[in-house]
Parts: structure tokens; sequence; C-alpha cells
């Protein structure tokens, strides 16, 4: 009895050996059954992936382009006394963990006459204010040059029409 006991419990722990019953289908081209009405099933298989690979390569070229336009335009920030002037070139993302541009102050104009008279403090100030609206001004720019992409994006993923545009604040 002990011995039927031993063999009862070593069978608890082992794996079970069931047949499970498996397609043979490998549903490569979109296959698979399971539409009615002749209504075209959700879902892929390979030749779905394969378009989707093609629209991200063609996404991807898009983006390319918009970036190289991008990096050949100046854009300009002001500070609020038009005293000092700077000059932005767009630096396209180099790396992909990193998605956001950067943005290098190539060129600031000064007021000579303000530039003389002006204290260090002052400007510093006119600087940073010159600096920050040219980083808005440029966000600005690059975002309405990427709400195409973004209208494709979402396209592409489902999402159908395209971002409303940018509001003006």
């Amino acid at each position: 009895a002990s011995f039927l006991f031993v063999i009862g419990a070593t069978n608890a722990f082992a794996p079970q050996l069931a047949a499970r019953q498996q397609s043979s289908q490998l549903n490569l081209f979109g296959g698979g059954g399971g539409a009615k009405d002749g209504e075209k099933k959700a879902g892929g298989g390979m030749m779905d992936q394969m378009a989707m690979f093609k629209k991200a390569q063609e996404l991807a070229q898009k983006k390319n382009q918009i970036d190289k336009e991008l990096a050949e335009l100046d854009f300009f920030g002001e500070s609020a006394d038009g005293n000092v002037k700077t000059t932005f070139k767009f630096v396209p993302v180099k790396n992909p963990m990193d998605p956001n541009p950067d943005y290098d102050a190539v060129k600031f104009e000064f007021d000579d006459a303000w530039y003389e008279s002006a204290s260090p403090e002052d400007i510093s100030a006119a600087v940073k204010e010159s600096i920050l609206n040219g980083i808005n001004e440029t966000n600005d720019k690059v975002a309405e040059k990427y709400q195409a992409l973004q209208g494709d994006l979402m396209g592409a993923m489902g999402g159908g029409a395209a971002p409303p545009a940018l509001e003006e604040q």
C-alpha cells in the first residue's frame, strides 16, 4: 500500500504529457479562416507585416528628408527689446535613444550702442531671452514641418485622420 502511495505522489509532480491538437496552418499570408460572410479577418500574416515594414521604411525616408530640409534652414530668436538677435541651426537626431533634436546657436548679433552701455547682467538677460525665444520659434517651425509626417504615421497605425493643426499662442 505504501508503494502505491509513493508512485501516486511522484505522479503528482511529473509533467502531464497530454496530446495537444495544433493547427498546421502557418497563417503566413493572412490565412487562418475565421472570417465569415466574406469579411477580411483582422490581423495579419506575413504579407501584412511586410506592408507595415515597407510603410515604416517610407516614413523613415520622409523623416530623413524633413530633417535634411530643416538642417538647411536658419531659425531666429530675438530679445524683447530687439538688442540681441540669435541665429539657430536645426541638428537632426543622431541617437535613437534621445528623440529630441538639438539646436545650435550659430550667430549672435548685438546692437552696438546698447552693448557699449549695457551692464553684464543686462547682456546676459537679453542673450538668455533671445535664446529661449529662438528655441520656442524653432520648435514651432519644426512642429509645423512634422505635421505631415505625424498624419502619415497616424494613418499607418490605423489612427485615421491627421492631427489638428497647431494653435497660435
